[in-house]
């Protein structure tokens, strides 16, 4: 793995942005759907304390109205967690496979940084490279990426 410099096409600068872009924004997916699950997961608990106390106090039909609501609200956030989730794992599929055609170093680059979603010193860290290695590996990385189709 020589320092030297690429000389790259405009296109082919254009085709590294697009593939850059492709890679953050399914990192920025993974991360959304996470934090959805976790709203769905706060939402559950929070539906299930009312209900016991809407049992317990045999609750006025305001107050359950207000739960039918909150239940109603809770099936939307499921659904579209749902619906999301399954275009981000066939995004997920088709980028993972692009990866796994890459050669070493450069797969474990943009494994760790996109799928784990790991920071630039933890993909040093994990691979024992420096951070600027790291990062030199990542401008090849994300060349070689770009020229899969």
């Amino acid at each position: 793995m020589s320092k030297q410099k690429r000389i790259l096409t405009e296109e082919e600068k254009e085709k590294i942005a697009r593939a850059k872009q492709e890679l953050n924004e399914y990192r920025e997916d993974i991360k959304y759907i996470e934090e959805s699950l976790d709203d769905v997961e706060e939402v559950k608990s929070n539906l299930e304390r009312v209900t016991s106390l809407i049992s317990f106090t045999k609750g006025s039909s305001n107050s359950t109205d207000k739960f039918s609501d909150a239940i109603s609200k809770l099936e939307e956030l499921k659904i579209d967690c749902t619906e999301r989730m399954k275009m981000l794992l066939m995004k997920k599929f088709d980028i993972d496979d692009k990866i796994k055609r890459i050669d070493q170093p450069y797969r474990n680059i943009l494994f760790y940084r996109y799928t784990r979603r790991k920071t630039w010193n933890d993909v040093a860290d994990e691979l024992g490279y420096s951070v600027s290695y790291v990062w030199d590996l990542h401008g090849e990385a994300l060349y070689l990426y770009s020229k899969i189709k």
